[in-house]
């Protein structure tokens, strides 16, 4: 009985690298106006439209239809899925899948809400195949997976504030004001939670910023790399893995870009590092 791990597209997985092991995604939506595109859209081509958009193009969440066809297919063969969605404070992805297991009436399917998205999500994406592959059956993957989450550290810089404005989330006088004072604010999704954890002005103050906030040990557990990822423009991301390298010295690392779906949120600039504390 094989077991496939199933997310959704804000994991950022290139559809070949999915295939190749045995991961199975389920895509979410970007709409510019009338013209709706899969999450999947080429990361260059979606952030020169975001760049030129007048209004923030909408996103949509997977429904249970874009779950069931993958959960009667583990059914039909007799396998098992353990299923992270994006964090289900974030978006109804999660309980999509959770309607998609009651409808499709199967035991072996073990939906975890991940608590993370992007770059927290492809950690604990690559966390449960480490653990498929050292002969885990699918509960246990799960159980795991349950007690890892928390475990999991994402902060990134926000390079402009006017995506943030855009989407409902900051005022147009605290807007403008960071943008004339060149504030970049640093951003963390802990346990589910979105939230502002500091900021600094320009890019060599919130990088600086940023390290004070790992604090003086990038304790991240040995059987993951480190994670680093950017939107549109990797320049603030190579600064920060330079510094992180320097401040902590050098560690085993991965660079992924940002998709359309988050890109949309937080625009382009934007650098993020995530990894796995220790289990202490």
């Amino acid at each position: 009985m094989a077991i496939y791990i199933l997310t959704d597209s804000t994991a950022d997985f290139r559809p070949e690298e999915a295939v190749r092991r045995g991961i199975w995604v389920v895509s979410l939506k970007v709409q510019f106006g009338d013209e709706e595109f899969p999450d999947v859209l080429d990361h260059a081509a979606f952030f020169q439209r975001l760049a030129q958009a007048r209004e923030l193009p909408t996103t949509s969440q997977a429904g249970p239809d874009d779950f069931l066809p993958w959960f009667e297919r583990a059914k039909q063969n007799g396998d098992s899925v353990v299923c992270l969605p994006m964090a289900a404070s974030l978006s109804g992805t999660c309980q999509s899948a959770l309607i998609a297991r009651e409808m499709c009436g199967y035991e072996n399917i073990y939906v975890v809400d991940s608590t993370q998205t992007v770059l927290g999500l492809r950690l604990l994406i690559d966390l449960a195949c480490l653990l498929r592959e050292q002969g885990l059956d699918a509960p246990a993957i799960a159980a795991e997976l349950e007690r890892a989450k928390g475990r999991v550290r994402l902060l990134a810089i926000v390079d402009t504030l006017k995506y943030l404005h855009k989407g409902g989330r900051l005022p147009a006088a605290v807007s403008i004001a960071g943008e004339l004072l060149k504030v970049k604010p640093i951003i963390t999704l802990r346990d589910g939670q979105l939230g502002l954890v500091g900021k600094g002005v320009g890019a060599k103050g919130s990088l600086s910023a940023l390290m004070k906030l790992i604090g003086g040990n990038l304790a991240s557990d040995p059987r993951l790399p480190v994670y680093y990822g950017y939107t549109a423009d990797d320049t603030l991301c190579q600064s920060l893995i330079a510094l992180a390298q320097d401040t902590f010295g050098p560690h085993r690392h991965e660079v992924h870009p940002v998709g359309a779906v988050i890109g949309t949120h937080v625009g382009p600039g934007a650098a993020v590092v995530v990894y796995l504390e220790r289990n202490t």
